[in-house]
Order: C-alpha cells, then structure tokens, then sequence
C-alpha cells in the first residue's frame, strides 16, 4: 500500500476507532464497579452506634489499679535539699591573678595553630678535648714529664730599608722595634681584655698560674701554658669526681626557630576564641629532634624516610651533661635568644674556642636590654643643647638648670625599660614558672643546638670518610590537648577538625592511663643541611713567609724577576693526638713548595686540666698535606720609617683532596699562641 491509500484510510475510519476505545473502556469501569464489596452489609447506623457506646465505656470505668502503682522513694528528700543548700567551699576557684573580663565571641572556635619547622640549619665538624668525670681523676697524659724551657730565638737584623732619602738607620731600626713592640704588646692587651669579655674565671686563672700578668711560668711540674689562651671550659671537681680529657670527634649543628611568627600564629589560634587562657595558648617549646643521613653514594633528593636515623634529642644532651660530662661550658648567646629545651648544653670543650659552632648568624649576641642602653646612650650623645633649652631653677632644685626633666624621664623610661624586659623574660618562663604572661614583642628567633658525636660503641656512630646531612624539627606543648589535664579546653570550645584530631589524642590517653607522649604537637623537619663530614686530627695555622732574594733581568726588552731559592714559611701543625687525648701543636720552620705537612720527632703537649705542657719523644703526625705554594713577605712600596712586608699566605692541598688558602692576617693569634712566640722571644 501506498502512503496516500493509507492516508485515506485512517481519513475514513479514524473516528470509529476512537469510538471503540470509549466503549472498552466504559465496560471496563463497570466491570470493577461490581467486584467493589457492598458497604451496607458491613457498615450500619446502629452497629456504629453500638462500638462507640462499648468504647466509650471502657474509657469510664477505673483503671487506677493498675497504671498508678505505689511509689517507694529511693532517697531522703529532706536531706538532700539540705545539701544543696550548703554553700560551696570557694577557695579551689579563687583566681591568684584578677584578670580584666573580656567579652568572648562564643562563635569563634578553637584551631590549631601554623607550626613553622627550624630553618637555617648549620653544620660544622670538630675534634677537641672534653671534661669527663672520673672517680680515680687518672689520665695518660698526667703521668708524663714536663716539657723544659724553650730557647729564645735570635731574630734577624732588620734588613736596610732600600729607597730614596734613607738617613739614620740605626735610628730608624730602634723606631722601627719600639713600634712593633708597642703593637704586640697593644693585641696582647686586646686579646686579654676579650677573654674577661666572656669569661669570669679569668682572675682565679691568673692566680692559679702565680707567674705574674698571664706570662709563661716554668714550675716543678713543667711550664704551663698560659691561662689567658684557654677559651675553653675550666674543669672543676664535681660531686667527688674529678675531670680527666677525652677526646670528642663530633659535628655539631644550628638552627632557628622563627619565633616571632610562631606566636603570632597561637595569638591569631586562641586569642579570640572562646576560653583563652595564656598561661596554655603560647608556644611552649618542648622538645627536639636530630635525623642524619649518609648521603655519600647518593644525592639528597634521592633519600627516603628509611635512610634517616635519629641521632639527638632533647633527653640525651640533659643525660650527657649530668651523667657524663663534667660540667657545661658557660653559656654565651642572651637568654632572650634561647630556651633551655630547645638550645643544648654546651659540652665542656677545653683549651679552643668553642663560640662559633654554639651560635648562629641570625641571633644576636647582645641582649634587647645591652641594645637598648646602647641606643639610648648613642641618643644622649648627639642630643645637643643651647641656650633656649635652659630653663631657671625651681626652689630646692639641684643639679643643672633643665636637666631635671630630663633626668625625670631617663628614670621613667628605664623603669619601663626593666619592667618590659621582666614581663618578656616571664612570657618565655611560661612552660616552667605558669606565669600567664604573653609576649607582647617576641624576638624573631630563638637558638637551636645539637652534636653527634663518634662512639664505637654506637653502630649509626658518624664514621671518618663518610658525607652526612642533617634535618631538624621540634615540638610544642599542644594547647589543645595540654600536658596539664586541668587545663584541657572544653570539647564544646574546638572546630571540628581539632575535636576530630583530639578525640583521638583523649582515647590513646585513656588506654595509656597516661598523657605522656601524646601531649606533643611537632613541626614538619627542615630543609636537610648541606653536607659535612668528621674532620682529620689535623689542622694548619700560617706563619710569616719569608721572599728569597731576587734579580731583575731584562729578557726581550722586558724586566722579570728571578730567584734561584725558593720562598720558606712558618707555620703551625695543630695536630690532635688521640692516645694523650689532647692538642700536640707542631712548629715548622722551613716549609718551602712541596713540604708535607707529616712530622718525627720530639714534641710537646698541653694538659687541658692543669695547663701545664708535658713533653714527648717519639710524636708520630701523619699527614698528607701538602704546600702547593707560598706567597708574601716581600718589602711593600710604601714610605715611611718603618719597613712592613706583604703579609704570609699558603696554598695548600690537603688530606681531603681539597685546596685550601690560609694566611698570616687571619691565622697571626692562634699561631702565636701555638708557636709560644711569646716565650721564643718572637
């Protein structure tokens, strides 16, 4: 069929079929009409009449019996009232300090706060003697023979100083050692002064030596090295045990806390939420801890959490230095830059100086109140006053016209001054005194410190060879979940991530019966150190060079000068020896290119707990350093009366295959003191 046939048809039928559909379906509600049941057979007037009477008769009759039983009391009502009425006893909630009320935002919830990891982690290696205790107070080095006075040295004439208008030599070599004199004795007097700078035993030393202003005494026992060169720890007895040296093969490492952005991070946390108390809500500094990994086969992005192993905590410098050490080196960085559990004791090193590995760049070595005095001191200087500031005295006013006010001022601000820095120095005591004092202006640092020191007894003990990084981080007592159950902050008080991160710290407590190492919220680590190894027992102070003598010749029209000898050098071998477990300086006279630095022979040695210098016969240093070259000690093309001369530097190559540059500008104290130049009559 076509589609106009079919077209037509539906034209011509359409409406009878639409006629069918009405009457199916009309059949269709007719049919389920009749199976509907008949509502007259089950619901009559009189039957619903009949069911609302019964009902309503059961509802009249008396059912007390059994929903009103007898009550018995299960507590005396009369005494419990009397109870309650008894007023509580007020003194557990008395407050020791009235604190101004503050209106609370009970919306604002407690968070936790941004926790910044140490930065700026330092490294450095290091071989010294260090002050252990010993029952018996025997040592190696104490049994041996006291070392003989050293012969003076004759120095050289002066050479004749060679130029234009040279007159009176004589007098102008007298001058000449007058003024050189004069200028040693003006360093030793400076060196002398910065030793009382740091250190109060200076006196008891200078007695104990009795050989009059610091000079080298020769005694019974031997000569004693001078008291005025120790800037290391002074060994003392201590609970009935002596000091004896031990050598310590160590790296030691600094960091910083950024202390400033911590607690303005707890004071945006809690200072506005609902139950802030400030004796909790600020960083109370904990804890620490040291990692270490070998990364001498592999670069640092290529370490993974296996390869770190703890090395330092906060527990084990307290263990080391009151059961081990014999005592601690006194403290050198101000205590607004430091807290005693997170800046390590110093260890007791003896004879070196040990304040560049306990200290950082970005801490500062005075105080806020030193900096303070020092700026108001500087103002005083350059305050200028003329004759309109003068004022006329008042009765009974003393001192200079004007300055009353002044004076009234200074005693002002300096009260203020003293009450800052006692109000910051107790905010940082608030984990050990419980003084709810916040810092207002907190330093923007604080001091970390650790070591890792070589022990054969320890197998993750630093090995010589090896390249080593470090990373740090440290903890803080967690406001929300404090150390002190008492002063746990309300549940109702916590945003929801806190309550969920608490919960969980609440139920580990509960198993543990315990809130001991869960009360501890630590920082991400810090960046890994730069990489660093235990240094060789060996190390090198220079001396003066000495220039041969040269000619100038003419060669194609060009002077050049020319020498048949080679230029010579003084210089200090400081050379740890590790059986008398003390320094063993070397004094080499002629070293010229190509000298290694090992030495035979006779030498002597400095006891680091009485200072006196002990000889030996047969001193064996290894070494396979080497002078690559020498330069200095030539005259200086400058008038004058006086002949100075280019000052001494060497090249060497040493025993890590590494080049190294030193010379006589930076190295002239310790190799003075290490020479015994003094004594030599140099």
């Amino acid at each position: 069929m076509d589609a106009d046939k079919i077209k037509q048809f539906f034209i011509l039928h359409g409406e009878k079929f639409v006629v069918g559909i009405v009457v199916l379906a009309a059949a269709w509600m007719v049919y389920a009409g009749l199976q509907m049941p008949n509502m007259l057979d089950e619901v009559q007037p009189d039957r619903l009449a009949t069911d609302a009477n019964t009902v309503r008769n059961s509802i009249d009759e008396d059912h007390n019996e059994q929903i009103l039983p007898e009550r018995e009391p299960q507590f005396d009502i009369l005494a419990e009232t009397a109870r309650k009425r008894t007023p509580v006893d007020s003194t557990a909630y008395k407050m020791p300090h009235l604190l101004e009320r503050k209106a609370i935002d009970t919306s604002i919830r407690r968070t936790d706060p941004v926790m910044y990891p140490p930065m700026e982690l330092r490294v450095d290696s290091h071989i010294a003697s260090i002050a252990m205790l010993s029952r018996s107070g025997e040592y190696a080095l104490k049994d041996l023979e006291g070392a003989e006075a050293l012969e003076v040295v004759e120095e050289e004439k002066p050479r004749p100083r060679r130029g234009r208008g040279r007159r009176g030599g004589g007098m102008d070599e007298m001058m000449g050692m007058e003024m050189g004199m004069g200028m040693d004795m003006g360093m030793e007097m400076g060196m002398g002064m910065d030793e009382g700078m740091y250190g109060g035993d200076m006196g008891m030393d200078m007695g104990m030596m009795g050989g009059g202003m610091g000079s080298m005494a020769a005694t019974a026992a031997g000569r004693r090295f001078d008291a005025k060169n120790n800037f290391g720890f002074v060994a003392t007895p201590k609970d009935g045990m002596q000091p004896v040296p031990e050598y310590a093969w160590f790296i030691s490492g600094t960091a910083v806390i950024p202390h400033k952005l911590m607690a303005e991070s707890f004071r945006e946390a809690f200072q506005e939420a609902e139950g802030y108390l400030p004796i909790r809500d600020q960083p109370l500094y904990h804890n620490y801890e040291v990692q270490r990994a070998d990364v001498t086969n592999k670069s640092v992005e290529d370490l993974t959490d296996e390869d770190w192993v703890v090395r330092y905590t906060r527990e084990k410098n307290v263990l080391e230095a009151a059961k081990l050490w014999a005592g601690y080196a006194k403290e050198i960085v101000p205590e607004d830059y430091r807290d005693l559990n997170v800046t390590a004791y110093i260890p007791p090193i003896l004879l070196v100086d040990y304040k560049d590995f306990v200290t950082h760049p970005l801490i500062p070595m005075v105080s806020r109140r030193e900096e303070q005095m020092k700026a108001r001191e500087e103002m005083m200087k350059e305050q200028e006053f003329g004759i309109d500031d003068l004022e006329l005295a008042g009765p009974g006013a003393t001192g200079m016209p004007g300055m009353g006010g002044m004076d009234m001022d200074m005693g002002m601000d300096m009260g203020m001054d003293m009450q800052m820095d006692m109000g910051m120095g107790m905010g940082g005591m608030g984990a050990y005194g419980g003084m709810a004092v916040v810092e207002e202006d907190p330093v923007d640092y604080k001091l970390m410190r650790f070591y890792d020191f070589a022990n054969t007894n320890d197998k993750n003990t630093p090995r010589p060879g090896r390249k080593y990084v470090y990373r740090i981080r440290l903890a803080v007592v967690d406001p929300n979940f404090p150390a002190n159950a008492l002063q746990q902050p309300k549940v109702s008080t916590l945003s929801g991530d806190v309550y969920q991160r608490v919960s969980k710290l609440m139920e580990a407590a509960e198993a543990d019966k315990n809130r001991k190492g869960h009360f501890q919220r630590w920082s991400d680590w810090s960046e890994p150190s730069p990489p660093v190894s235990l240094p060789t027992f060996n190390d090198y102070f220079a001396g003066p060079v000495e220039a041969p003598r040269t000619k100038v010749l003419e060669v194609q029209g060009k002077k050049v000068e020319y020498s048949s000898d080679p230029p010579t050098a003084k210089a200090v071998n400081f050379s740890y020896n590790t059986t008398y477990k003390t320094v063993m300086p070397i004094w080499m006279e002629s070293l010229v290119p190509g000298s290694v630095l090992s030495y035979e022979g006779p030498a002597e040695l400095i006891d680091p707990i009485d200072l006196v210098v002990k000889k030996v016969e047969d001193a064996t240093v290894t070494s396979q350093t080497t002078v690559i070259d020498l330069e200095g000690g030539r005259v200086l093309p400058m008038t004058g009366d006086t002949e100075l001369e280019e000052p001494g530097m060497m090249l060497l190559y040493d025993e890590n295959g590494s080049l190294k540059v030193t010379g006589e500008v930076e190295d002239q104290e310790m190799y003075r003191i290490y020479s015994f130049a003094k004594e030599r009559g140099l």
